[in-house]
């Protein structure tokens, strides 16, 4: 029976590698919230939650890279982007305590309701910074990124509004390492 066959040696391939040391390369989801403060009704704020998924590969314990989708589609309010970020900090590929910072760049596209436009693209440089524990292949953190406010202060001048506005987003992120 060349099904069975096949079947057991995945399930062989399978029971191998699971018992292995697993990689430091992580996987994983979050609950996202964006905020942007002042801003116009259409904006995101801290009531919406959406969710992220992020790829993490840590280069050493000092360093590492994480690339993250996000969304967040609340009433009226809709967000969609990704966020690169490097990690600079301690316990970074190592079981326990882990604390990071480093610079990060996003780029996402938001509904605004205003004459002439129905979505925006919004880009720039940010600094995030997180902590979070490991235990085993799991993985918990709280993370944030204060972004530059050059883009939404565009749009704010263009809804009518002259403050400058202080944007950032948070995660709480779950991750499985491989």
């Amino acid at each position: 029976m060349p099904g069975l066959r096949t079947c057991v040696t995945a399930l062989m391939l399978f029971s191998a590698t699971a018992s292995a040391e697993p990689t430091n390369f992580r996987v994983g989801a979050g609950l996202f919230q964006s905020d942007t403060n002042p801003a116009p009704d259409y904006m995101p704020d801290n009531s919406q939650r959406g969710y992220s998924l992020f790829a993490e590969m840590p280069q050493s314990d000092h360093t590492a890279t994480r690339f993250m989708l996000y969304r967040l589609s609340d009433d009226n309010k809709q967000l969609i982007g990704y966020e690169t970020q490097l990690m600079w900090g301690i316990g970074l590929s190592q079981p326990g305590f882990r604390i990071y910072t480093g610079p990060a760049w996003h780029r996402e596209t938001i509904r605004v309701e205003r004459p002439g436009a129905s979505h925006r693209t919004f880009n720039g440089w940010g600094w995030q910074a997180g902590f979070g524990f490991q235990y085993r292949a799991i993985t918990l953190d709280v993370a944030a990124t204060l972004r530059d406010n050059s883009d939404y202060y565009s749009e704010n001048k263009k809804a009518g509004l002259s403050d400058k506005p202080d944007s950032y987003i948070s995660n709480l992120l779950i991750s499985y390492r491989f």
